[in-house]
């Protein structure tokens, strides 16, 4: 808010207003009222906005919660990635074909997953007055997370899957889908589709 001030502008609060309203719009917590009370199971993080500048100069802010400050889970966290070698076959196999190439970055990757994690947070004066001090249990995933990575992953491949694409037998992360005569090939890495 003081580089708004200091610039004259509102980019960074309609960034952060455009951010809320994604994490609104995927149902991301669940709002408690004052008389609900959550399990002893359930951590509270800290959350933080980060704010950047990309490259064609919008403004982009993110909500990162402190999972850092979380117990490790118990069950895998582990998110797949295509390895550098399949990429380059990858490119190689489309340059020998005459295919085309490109590169695709799914847009609130984490918003999709649900988290198994019990966690929660304060809300701060950014979620508005009537959410302001409440707790919001996290219920998707969210960066800063420790699963979040890994249910974005796991639901990224259940869709695969249901449109038609196998992992290959090399790389899990390089899926291949027969298409009549041809093949079409795609890889993941994360929130990232090259």
């Amino acid at each position: 808010m003081e580089l708004d001030a200091l610039n004259g502008t509102t980019a960074c609060k309609e960034s952060m207003e455009k951010e809320l309203c994604h994490i609104n719009e995927y149902e991301t917590f669940q709002v408690l009222e004052a008389q609900e009370f959550l399990p002893s199971t359930y951590q509270k993080i800290p959350y933080h906005m980060g704010f950047d500048v990309k490259f064609d100069l919008r403004q982009k802010a993110r909500l990162v919660v402190g999972g850092n400050w979380t117990d490790p889970p118990k069950e895998d966290i582990y998110s797949g990635v295509v390895s550098l070698d399949t990429v380059c076959l990858g490119f190689a196999l489309a340059a020998t074909n005459g295919l085309t190439v490109c590169a695709a970055d799914v847009s609130n990757a984490f918003l999709y997953g649900r988290t198994k994690e019990q966690t929660y947070v304060i809300a701060g004066p950014e979620f508005g007055l009537a959410v302001a001090g409440k707790q919001l249990v996290i219920d998707k995933g969210l960066y800063g997370l420790r699963s979040s990575a890994a249910w974005f992953h796991e639901h990224l491949a259940a869709k695969l899957r249901a449109i038609g694409f196998k992992p290959s037998r090399v790389d899990n992360d390089f899926w291949i889908w027969k298409q009549g005569d041809h093949y079409e090939y795609l890889a993941t890495y994360v929130d990232n589709i090259p």
